[in-house]
């Protein structure tokens, strides 16, 4: 468990961070230098905030108004830097149990044995860390931020220098290792794919601010703010105003469109922010009969864009008689199966369907 309430100025750049955190993986998610690692570092002591308040399970670790402030090696918090900060001079046995130098010769050893058959670095305990692989230097980081028994572990972009294959087999290596463990473990990282697998839920940060703490669903399909739902792929995001409201939708007008919307606490005339993500744009198959449901948001137009990465396609959407001055109005993702069964690569005119209930006014 732990409890942050912090403020701290660098120069021009202000953070102000607000959050919890319990037995749980939670992402610090958005752009660099919005404060993620910056909040990292005063958790960890290694920055002394301006004011506020840490609490580490059930002890206070720095606040500000009774003059708290305890060091790092006295936080039990176990740091993966991004960059794994091992030592080059001692051996893979040596770097997991830096920590470790009060205990007894003999409960050290098997204290590092253990992490060792955890993080499965059996027959590389004598060697340096320029010996290693990238892999293997980020296995020893993890059993190095383990091996102290912590009641809290940081993870500061930790896959970020890894390739893709070894990105993915040691990010659920870390996931099965961590449910076992069951330790309270704020990862900071800029990527969504990374900060959605990883964590149950997320604190997403821009500008040394908050903008939102929820659980990960709820931050990908229901963002706070315009931000938050650029920093998590919305792409489609329109201003409009509420022209109409009903028992179970609102209607908007905004940017030449007309769009349904579920009913949300607004009224007439107010102003408002909406998206949908591109995934949720629906292409209609002019073959088959359409629901009443799919009419609602019915837009005609053309794709004049499209970009192929491999799993699917990013296309650009024109909307038919919208004379806005934008080269697009609508981004649609597309799995490569729909891609080939539809004969997008040939056919261009298209009618979409923006449905209801994926539409999401901020």
């Amino acid at each position: 468990m732990i409890e942050v309430d912090i403020a701290k100025r660098l120069g021009g750049f202000r953070l102000r961070c607000q959050f919890t955190a319990g037995e749980e993986l939670v992402a610090l998610f958005g752009p660099s230098g919005a404060g993620k690692s910056l909040t990292l570092q005063c958790i960890a002591g290694l920055v002394k905030p301006d004011r506020g308040r840490i609490v580490i399970g059930e002890q206070v670790v720095f606040d500000a108004a009774l003059g708290i402030d305890l060091p790092p090696q006295k936080r039990r918090v176990g740091y993966v830097f991004q960059h794994y900060a091992l030592l080059p001079h001692l051996s893979v046995a040596e770097n997991i149990g830096y920590g470790l130098h009060r205990l007894a010769p003999g409960e050290r050893q098997e204290k590092v044995a253990q992490m060792v058959r955890l993080m499965r670095l059996e027959g590389l305990q004598s060697r340096r860390p320029l010996e290693l692989s990238g892999g293997q230097q980020q296995r020893v980081a993890f059993a190095r931020a383990l091996t102290i028994g912590p009641a809290l572990l940081l993870l500061d972009e930790p896959f970020s220098a890894l390739d893709s294959a070894i990105r993915s087999k040691l990010r659920q290596e870390l996931l099965q290792i961590l449910s076992n463990l069951k330790i309270t473990t704020l990862l900071v990282t800029h990527n969504l794919e990374e900060a959605y697998t990883l964590s149950g839920r997320m604190v997403v940060f821009d500008a040394g601010r908050v903008l939102q703490v929820g659980d990960r669903d709820e931050v990908l399909h229901r963002p706070a703010c315009r931000a938050v739902a650029r920093f998590t792929g919305a792409k489609n995001i329109f201003s409009g105003a509420v022209v109409r409201v009903a028992a179970d939708r609102l209607e908007i007008e905004g940017e030449g469109l007309r769009v349904v919307a579920p009913r949300y606490e607004r009224n007439v005339g107010d102003k408002v922010e909406f998206c949908i993500r591109p995934e949720h744009v629906m292409l209609l198959r002019p073959d088959r009969v359409e629901s009443e449901r799919v009419k609602e948001n019915r837009l005609e137009g053309r794709i004049v864009r499209e970009i192929s990465h491999g799993s699917g396609a990013t296309l650009f959407f024109k909307v038919a008689g919208l004379a806005n001055g934008k080269d697009y109005d609508l981004q649609i993702e597309v799995p490569a199966h729909v891609y080939q069964k539809l004969d997008l690569a040939k056919r261009k005119d298209w009618a979409v369907s923006l449905k209801k209930g994926c539409v999401h006014v901020f």
